[in-house]
Parts: structure tokens; sequence; C-alpha cells
């Protein structure tokens, strides 16, 4: 068992049940999101699902940050990170309708998720005098998003939208101002909590593929579309898991107090949420597959699959070059460029042929 003083673990903690059951919430906004991109494939109805999706990885990201040190066995942090999953299951509720009638309601629950991760986060370090610089900055910084989002809740149409995307901009100053200071992360923690998300937002994929199946016969073209489905983001999985998501850890574990902080915001709460973003776009793509097993994509939701496929392995090259990793990023990108380059025939083809295809091609930059 980790050693503890009070509110702060002493010593290396894997992610703990609490944490997964925060994350479940998670699991519920990526499937409202895939949902609300599936019924508006435009790019207008794209652009607002991808600031929804900023938003929901913003409150999640940060309670990484937040419980990274957190000794959550702990009654009182326990109790706030449930409250957090309270309040976070109304943030993902409203997420469908968050641009018409649910404003207020995704703005509020947003403030206060981030807000209760701010004020766990002083608890926990209040009195760490030695590397955590980067605190102070970080909790002055982020009230500028969280008053845009706020004010942005009682607007309507266009200075909604207009609000949230600066509310984006401020998350992003805030990030990079913060990262300047110093911090002492567990890198094995946090480097898993990102690897579970990971692979959650793989999981609902699946889910959105499973879900498709309702009510369809169960014929030799089905499942032959939902098996290419299954090998396709079991490839994905592999590109992450087989050596990336050591190497990212190892990575974080070599960096100074100094340089943590900025290692850790660029790798993973930025590059990974490209990462997680790409996966919804995957799952779109699925979704209509399985859906539609004896036709091909629509132009739009096979631009939805590519560009998903793209953000994906595109991600994972982003965080390699930032991590140092040696003779990835070209091979991904090689094979980003050849995904993109095929959107025209994914709609020209069944689905299960590009599903397979993807598969077989995943499996080529595995290998």
């Amino acid at each position: 068992m980790a050693e503890r003083s009070g509110l702060r673990v002493q010593h290396d903690q894997g992610a703990t049940f609490v944490e997964l059951f925060f994350d479940l919430v998670f699991v519920y906004a990526v499937t409202q999101l895939t949902s609300t991109v599936l019924h508006d494939l435009t790019w207008t109805g794209v652009g607002k699902a991808a600031l929804l999706f900023w938003l929901v990885w913003w409150s999640w990201t940060q309670f990484t940050w937040t419980l990274n040190w957190a000794d959550t066995e702990h009654s009182g942090v326990r109790l706030l990170v449930l409250a957090a999953t309270a309040v976070a299951f109304f943030l993902a509720q409203a997420v469908p309708d968050a641009f018409t009638t649910a404003g207020v309601w995704f703005a509020i629950s947003y403030v206060v998720v981030r807000l209760i991760g701010l004020g766990t986060q002083e608890w926990i370090l209040r009195g760490e005098d030695v590397g955590f610089s980067g605190l102070s900055i970080w909790t002055r910084a982020s009230a500028v998003g969280l008053a845009l989002v706020l004010a942005g809740g009682f607007v309507d149409g266009n200075a909604r939208v207009w609000m949230w995307l600066a509310a984006l901009v401020a998350d992003l100053v805030a990030g990079a101002l913060a990262g300047r200071g110093s911090w002492s992360l567990d890198h094995s923690h946090f480097a898993e909590r990102h690897g579970l998300i990971v692979i959650i937002a793989l999981g609902e994929s699946l889910i959105a593929a499973g879900l498709a199946t309702s009510g369809l016969d169960r014929t030799a073209t089905l499942a032959w579309t939902v098996a290419g489905a299954v090998v396709a983001a079991c490839a994905l999985w592999w590109t992450y898991f087989a050596a990336l998501h050591v190497a990212f850890e190892h990575a974080l574990s070599l960096e100074k107090p100094e340089t943590q902080g900025a290692f850790a915001r660029d790798v993973f709460s930025l590059a990974h949420a490209t990462v997680v973003a790409g996966v919804i776009g995957i799952a779109v793509g699925f979704e209509e597959a399985v859906a539609h097993p004896g036709d091909a994509l629509s132009s739009q939701a096979a631009l939805a699959l590519t560009l998903g496929v793209v953000l994906f392995v595109g991600g994972t090259a982003a965080a390699a070059t930032r991590a140092r990793v040696t003779g990835v990023a070209p091979v991904r990108l090689a094979f980003a460029a050849i995904v993109l380059a095929a959107t025209p025939l994914v709609s020209e083809v069944d689905a299960a042929v590009t599903l397979w295809a993807l598969a077989a091609l995943t499996v080529g930059l595995i290998a």
C-alpha cells in the first residue's frame, strides 16, 4: 500500500475505483457527442460538437491533474470526486441541447465540475512549497475561461458559440502560463489515467457499432461488417498500447519539475485530446457502417471516419514527437495521408470493405 500523509499520496498509486467511477460519466458524454455528430454531419454541427468536446475534455483532464497527488481512499477526497461525478452527469446529459435549450444547464454543470476540481487541487496541495509553483498560476488563469463559459450559457445563438470559443482560447492560455511553473507529477498515475481514457473512447466506438445492430437481421454481411469494425478498433488499440503508452510514461519520468508541467500538458492534456476526438469520428463511421452493412458510407460519414483515423494517429504522432520518441511520426503521418487520400473511395465501396481495408492498413502500420 502507498504511504500517505494527510490528503496526499507520498508514493506511486495506480488508478483507483473512485476515479474509474468518475470516468463512467465521461463514457456517457462521449456517447452523447458521437450521437450529436451523427445527427448533424455538417461543418457547423461538427464544429459545435468539437467545441463541446473540448469543454468536456478539459473538465476531465483537470481532474487527472487534481487526483494525481490525492489519497483517493480519504473520505473527503472521495466525497468530492463523487460530487463531481454527479454534476458531470448533468453536464453529459445536456450535451445534445447545449447550443439550444440546455445552455444554462451545460454551463453551470461545467463550471461546478471545474470549481470542485480546482478547489480539491488547492486543498490537497495546501502547504506544499516545493514543486508546485504552477498551481497558483493555473487556478487564477482558469477564472477567465470559467467566466466565459458561464456567461455563454445565458446568451443565445452565435453569441454562445463565440463566448465558448473564447473560453477555449482562455483555457489554452491558462495551460500555457501554468506550464511555465514547476510541477512534481506521479508519472505512472498520469500516464495510466490517459491510457484508460483512450481505452474508454475506443470501447465507446464499439458500443456505438453494437447499438447500431439493434433491430437488424443477423446476416453474413452484418457479421462481416461488425467483424471489420472490431478488428479495426483492436488494431488502433495496438498502435497506442504496444509501445507508445510506456514510452510516454518513461519520457514524463525523465522530465525535471521545471519542465514536467509543460511536457505533461503537451503530450497528455493536448495531444491526447486529439486522439480521443478522433475516436468520436471513428465511432460515427462505425455506427453508420454497421447500421447499413450492405451500402457504402455517405460522403459525410466517410469523411468523419477518415478524419477520425487521421486525428487518432496524428495525435499519437504529435505526442511521440514531443516525447522525443524517434521513428514514429514519419510513418504515422504517411499512414494518415493515405487514409485521408482514400476518403473519396470510401463512399464508393461497401462499408464492410472500408472497415476491413482500414484494419489491414492499421495492421500494416503496426508491422
